[in-house]
């Protein structure tokens, strides 16, 4: 399986001579190891029954059932066919689905944990997935989010519905019933060149068609001259992403 900037897979990246690969693997890894830790501290020897949601080839499924026992579900069938081929174990299933499809997250039950790493910035509608999720947690049940929170919809369009900002972030959770237990963050700058590499060696890297970068940038101006700063002036692109351990505000 190839990999490309929304889809990382561990055996076959190229990260001696990518920057952006080995960046991406870097980041992906972090994201999973904090959620590992996380849950572990918060069940504490106990080991709850989670959901990786949006697991992609399934290596972060098979760090999160170091703590516990993991359905991981993706969209991808031949994601979810690689991650059965090479992250299935005893305590990790796989399954495909949509999680923009309430049917189906209806159908998956109820969990002590749900990670949603990279999720809801591709999701037509966040606010119904956030509400699913809070009804889908058990008593004392976490979720374990993250997301993009610089803008990325000039170069990840048509695969990002949306920007999330920090403080978006927190209205949102808040709006969906979620209070903030813990918070980790990510930053990183790339070089221009590292991308121009990338896109010159890796045919799989998906890029926007013209009309959209220009109805993008027409309509957010500032946007094209953040971006023009960051690459001439500012040292590079800036990558940031949040990623938070949220728990569902109690009532009254």
């Amino acid at each position: 399986m190839d990999w490309n900037i929304e889809r990382v897979v561990p055996k076959e990246m190229d990260i001696v001579s990518s920057e952006l690969q080995r960046l991406s693997l870097k980041y992906h890894l972090q994201r999973y190891h904090v959620a590992r830790d996380w849950l572990g501290e918060r069940f504490n020897g106990r080991q709850p029954s989670i959901l990786d949601i949006g697991c992609g080839t399934g290596f972060g499924s098979e760090i999160l059932a170091e703590v516990g026992e993991v359905l991981a579900v993706d969209m991808d069938e031949d994601a979810i066919g690689y991650a059965e081929r090479h992250y299935h174990n005893e305590r990790t299933s796989f399954k495909v689905g949509n999680a923009d499809a309430q049917r189906f997250l209806e159908s998956l039950g109820d969990f002590d944990a749900v990670v949603s790493l990279e999720t809801i910035e591709h999701l037509e509608d966040h606010y119904r997935y956030l509400k699913w999720v809070k009804k889908a947690l058990r008593p004392g049940g976490v979720l374990v989010v993250s997301f993009p929170s610089t803008f990325t919809m000039d170069w990840a369009s048509p695969h990002h519905k949306r920007d999330i900002s920090r403080s978006k972030a927190s209205r949102l959770f808040r709006d969906c019933g979620f209070e903030i237990i813990k918070r980790f963050r990510q930053d990183d700058r790339l070089d221009m060149r590292d991308v121009l590499f990338e896109a010159h060696y890796n045919k799989t890297m998906p890029a926007p068609p013209l009309g959209q970068w220009i109805r993008i940038y027409f309509r957010n101006p500032y946007l094209l001259a953040l971006r023009l700063y960051q690459i001439t002036i500012g040292g590079g692109i800036l990558l940031a992403h949040q990623q938070y351990l949220l728990e569902p505000i109690r009532a009254g």
